[in-house]
């Protein structure tokens, strides 16, 4: 009766460190479960009108490299609740039978057949120590993997929104290079049509020809930029569309509210990746404090309970009380070795932190002067459009009059085209350079 409550005890022992550590948020529950919430939200149709952020939706649920991630993060829970299930007990049983005939010379033939069953519990501890320290290390690995996470959402994010506005800029130059097309056709029909009254030379009528076929070659190339910005777009989001995206078709013009110092701030305390060398700096640690606790001795205790007996009669029982200590004397400098490369591990991680820190420095400076740039570019792009447009149409009044020539004309028209697309490529610039600071400050 002692020794069984010597084992009671011991159970009740575990499951106070197995309770004391479940105190905690369950981090592989909590994990798994943010997970099943995002797949079981609805998507929108491919063949619907898409913003930006449906787009985002779709390619954060698709995307193979998003999938690969939160497959890591699942793996990592596994591997947190496998470390912690090294505190709890285990239970078994087991049931057997033999027969047996056996003829000795000299002797009458003999059987034999025996029939025997068992219940087992016990619990084993093996390096306490040892065991606290690879939970600590799974939690944060499993850190690791929801970091990893959100850095390929983010990558993800950027991209999705890059492809986007480069296909919505394609399908306005296609707009512009189609109302240039129709200027050009209209001009060529009235040019013909003064040659043909004997108010225009022939060289005219040659000149808005070539400058049409011009006008018709910039349209195909749009419209064909135009498939493979779809093209872009649709393996950015993970999903197969031969059909041309229907895009809103607002370019997002927000504001961007942080100085250059605000968003290296935001950067360094935000990035996943950032988190992630952090995280790793503490792994390297645990290591090593790991690899150093092999200079000392290991302590082993256990305690197991068995009842067993013949012909389903548990009869007998046996309990077990073990302690044990091994102490370590010559390992072939086989500890000492592996202080060593847990040292250099730990350097390793420093370095690559400091690396890292410096890159993230350049990512934001170089986001952050792109940004600055198109915003500058903006407002002058559209004052440009204002006057080219202007001019073109004085231009082609002095023309129509007899007053001017066919160079300024065309040099009007060119002015007016390259206006708009100027002006749409500083709107374009803004929208992915605002995408590409928000990913290098670790936002979506």
């Amino acid at each position: 009766m002692k020794k069984f409550l010597f084992f009671t005890m011991g159970l009740v022992l575990a499951s106070a460190l197995w309770a004391a550590d479940s105190q905690e948020p369950d981090e592989s529950a909590a994990a798994l479960a943010d997970l099943a919430r995002i797949a079981d939200e609805p998507l929108p149709s491919l063949d619907d009108k898409l913003s930006v952020h449906d787009c985002v939706r779709i390619a954060l649920t698709n995307s193979p490299q998003v999938i690969t991630a939160r497959l890591g993060v699942q793996s990592a829970a596994v591997s947190l609740s496998n470390t912690k299930n090294a505190l709890l007990p285990t239970a078994s049983a087991s049931i057997s039978a033999d027969y047996a005939n056996t003829k000795v010379p000299g002797a009458p033939r003999s059987s034999d057949d025996h029939v025997s069953s068992s219940i087992d519990a016990g619990l084993s501890i093996s390096g306490l120590t040892d065991i606290g320290r690879n939970i600590r290390t799974q939690k944060l690995e499993l850190e690791r993997s929801q970091l990893n996470l959100c850095e390929v959402e983010n990558e993800i994010v950027s991209s999705v929104k890059s492809a986007y506005y480069a296909l919505l800029a394609a399908q306005r130059t296609v707009e512009i290079r189609t109302q240039s097309r129709d200027l050009y056709q209209e001009q060529y029909d009235r040019t013909k049509a003064f040659y043909d009254e004997g108010l225009r030379p022939k060289v005219d009528v040659t000149t808005a020809e070539v400058d049409l076929n011009n006008a018709i070659l910039s349209l195909i190339r749009a419209t064909n930029s135009v498939k493979t910005q779809n093209a872009r777009l649709a393996n950015v989001m993970g999903v197969t569309h031969d059909k041309e995206f229907l895009l809103d078709d607002e370019i997002e013009k927000e504001e961007f509210p942080y100085t250059f110092e605000q968003a290296l701030t935001q950067a360094y305390e935000n990035r996943p990746d950032v988190r992630s060398s952090k995280t790793a700096l503490k792994i390297s640690d645990i290591k090593l404090t790991q690899a150093k606790a092999a200079y000392l001795p290991t302590f082993t205790l256990g305690a197991a309970f068995s009842k067993s007996g013949d012909e389903f009669r548990l009869d007998s029982d046996q309990t077990r009380l073990y302690a044990g200590v091994e102490i370590p004397i010559f390992s072939a400098f086989k500890v000492r070795n592996g202080v060593k490369q847990a040292q250099i591990n730990l350097e390793s991680a420093q370095n690559n932190d400091r690396s890292l820190a410096n890159n993230v420095y350049l990512d934001v400076q170089n986001a952050f002067v792109k940004l600055n740039e198109a915003a500058e570019s903006i407002p002058v792009a559209k004052s440009n459009v204002e006057k080219a447009k202007e001019n073109m149409e004085l231009a082609q009044g002095r023309y129509n009059e007899g007053i001017g020539d066919m160079i300024s004309l065309k040099d009007a028209q060119v002015s007016y085209t390259n206006a708009e697309l100027n002006l749409l490529t500083a709107q374009f610039d803004y929208a992915v350079a605002l995408a590409e600071l928000k990913k290098a400050m670790g936002a979506k």
